[in-house]
């Protein structure tokens, strides 16, 4: 089970169907941008120095869930 839990990242504004598909797309940007780091080498390190700290081996929807805890993610209500 992820921590947050699913009412800790919603709210009024946002159903949990909405924080999936919000999730999904933030792991997908994350792995995208893993990706191009493992190509690009040395090169493109400095793309994400904020989240330095972050376990290289934990799966792309867990660090996408954090970062909506975080409030780096957000969820664009139209």
């Amino acid at each position: 089970m992820l921590y947050p839990s699913v009412q800790d990242l919603t709210n009024n504004d946002v159903n949990r169907y909405m924080l999936v598909i919000a999730a999904a797309k933030g792991a997908r940007y994350i792995t995208y941008k893993q990706n191009e780091e493992d190509e690009y080498g040395e090169l493109r390190r400095d793309f994400d120095k904020n989240y330095a700290d972050e376990d290289p081996n934990e799966k792309a929807v867990s660090l996408a869930v954090n970062r909506f805890q975080k409030g780096d993610f957000s969820v664009i209500v139209e």
